[in-house]
């Protein structure tokens, strides 16, 4: 395995191995080919308008990507840390995240600013041993892709470092995906951070499990996300793609174009993680049997994350809209199958979706996350904690489903998430009965401000149109009407009550023409 060392300013930057190994096509692993036959060919998203920093371990060659590749023709390159020779690894990790051959996922990025990565951590962004704040990401940077990984052999500069680089994902809601490191031990740039996305692979060549004593992060896992590639580095490169991707979706879908908060990195991660494919081996270590059946606080798998990134899964999610959570369970409105939720929590406060399965959910997945606040002069957090449960609803009141509850509703995995740790949380079920249920995101035990969290959901794609009550395959005027014709009370089986009270009523109305 080739690696390159660096030493410059006391910085250690080791470059992510870049053997090239990966099984099947780019597109078919993370979901492209499928989302290409949803859209149509053409329709895709492909980064297109999406600026990004790629940031590279400089050699003996330079730190920048071969800018006269075939691949790269017609892209515009900004070196910001002066002139360059070529770097195979950067050229390599280009390819995956924004170059035109069957290697890459996003090929619509045209716009790539070019860091080394002891520039960018010093002198260029970060501005680590320095009274000053990071720089504002150049131009309209969106993402930083990191496949590296380094050390200034200092825990005290090391956590400085990653700090500077959560405040600047808080502040910039510019996204980070970070390698983790491919073998021996971990390395804390940049994959300790809170707010970043940590990359490995999909056969677990890399360092899993958890971040080590020492570090602000300690405990929390990583990765969290993974790709079908042989190194973290190409990894890195495909997520940040399939990122460029979802963004692009963000800022054009017409259910997310305009919305503040669909760019957010909260929303964006959200989504991202949200959309991960779980192999078989995926676990989450998720109690099986007796009380606590069904809860875990290990929200992902600990080689494995989320699971595979997919952009399929994950364009469903950001295409789905926002849709608004309450502090009540009073006159929730049915949310779609795959949608989010970017809102404000605070202290000791819950926020209800309500989520109504009209044919058994083979699989449901969903994922929390929230920003962790870096403390003014960078020298610690501020971190709140925030919880994840799956309720059933019975029309006025929470069930509990965990425990012997919910063995007849669920078959396997989590319907509670809650790490003390972790400010990533996960649901992962596995055949979810026909009912209504109710998602809680809550907030305890945590003082301080009002904190921003984004929920992603992603039930199967409805076989039903919900709100076709006399089943004709269509949503329109004839079921409004079937339904005021039934207005009142009403037994057995009954379509035109939607929310399933008992009553025909203003309730069900109002469900109806959310889905009109």
């Amino acid at each position: 395995m080739l690696k390159k060392h660096i030493k410059k300013c006391a910085i250690v930057v080791t470059s992510l191995a870049y053997n090239i190994a990966f099984a099947g096509p780019v597109q078919d692993n993370h979901g492209l080919t499928d989302l290409i036959d949803r859209l149509g060919a053409g329709n895709e998203p492909t980064g297109a308008g999406v600026e990004v920093a790629q940031v590279e371990a400089e050699t003996t060659s330079g730190y920048a990507p071969d800018t006269n590749h075939a691949e790269f023709s017609g892209k515009s390159f900004t070196l910001m840390n002066g002139t360059s020779g070529i770097s195979n690894h950067a050229t390599n990790v280009a390819k995956r995240m924004y170059g035109t051959g069957n290697t890459g996922v996003a090929p619509g990025i045209d716009s790539i600013f070019v860091y080394s990565a002891s520039g960018w951590a010093q002198t260029s962004f970060l501005n680590v041993g320095t009274g000053g704040n990071p720089a504002t990401p150049p131009g309209n940077v969106a993402l930083f892709n990191n496949s590296w990984i380094g050390s200034f052999g200092s825990v005290a500069v090391d956590s400085e470092a990653v700090r500077r680089a959560d405040w600047s994902i808080d502040s910039s809601n510019a996204m980070m995906l970070n390698g983790v490191a491919n073998s021996g031990e971990h390395l804390p740039l940049m994959s300790f951070g809170f707010n970043c996305v940590s990359v490995g692979t999909a056969g677990g060549d890399h360092i899993g499990g958890v971040i080590p004593s020492g570090y602000d992060t300690s405990g929390c896992q990583i990765p969290l996300i993974v790709a079908v590639q042989g190194t973290t580095s190409n990894a890195t490169g495909i997520v940040s793609g399939v990122t460029s991707m979802i963004i692009e979706t963000a800022e054009t879908h017409p259910n997310t174009s305009g919305n503040y908060f669909s760019t957010l990195s909260e929303t964006i991660k959200a989504a991202l993680l949200t959309g991960g494919k779980h192999e078989a081996a995926w676990t989450n270590n998720a109690e099986i049997t007796g009380p606590n059946r069904g809860r875990t606080s290990q929200p992902i798998d600990a080689m494995f994350g989320v699971g595979t990134a997919n952009i399929d899964r994950s364009w469903q999610v950001m295409s789905g809209g926002q849709h608004a959570s309450s502090t009540s369970t009073s006159g929730l409105i049915s949310a779609p199958h795959a949608g989010w939720e970017t809102a404000i929590v605070t202290n000791n406060q819950s926020k209800y979706i309500l989520f109504d399965v009209a044919t058994p959910a083979d699989e449901v997945s969903v994922a929390l996350t929230w920003n962790q606040t870096v403390n003014s002069g960078f020298a610690s957090y501020s971190e709140v904690n925030v919880d994840l449960r799956l309720w059933g609803f019975d029309g006025s009141s929470l069930v509990d489903i965990t425990g012997d509850a919910g063995t007849g509703i669920f078959s396997g995995g989590n319907v509670v998430s809650e790490s003390a740790v972790d400010n990533v949380e996960h649901l992962y079920i596995v055949n979810l009965a026909i009912g209504q249920y109710v998602l809680e995101v809550n907030r305890s035990n945590s003082s301080g401000n009002s904190k921003v969290f984004s929920v992603g959901w992603l039930f199967p794609e409805p076989t039903a149109i919900p709100g076709d009550v006399n089943g004709d395959g269509l949503l329109n005027v004839e079921d409004l009407l079937m339904m005021l014709s039934a207005w009142g009370s009403c037994s057995g089986d009954c379509s035109e009550d939607i929310t399933g009270d008992g009553v025909v009523d203003v309730s069900d109305l109002l469900q109806l023409l959310s889905y009109w």
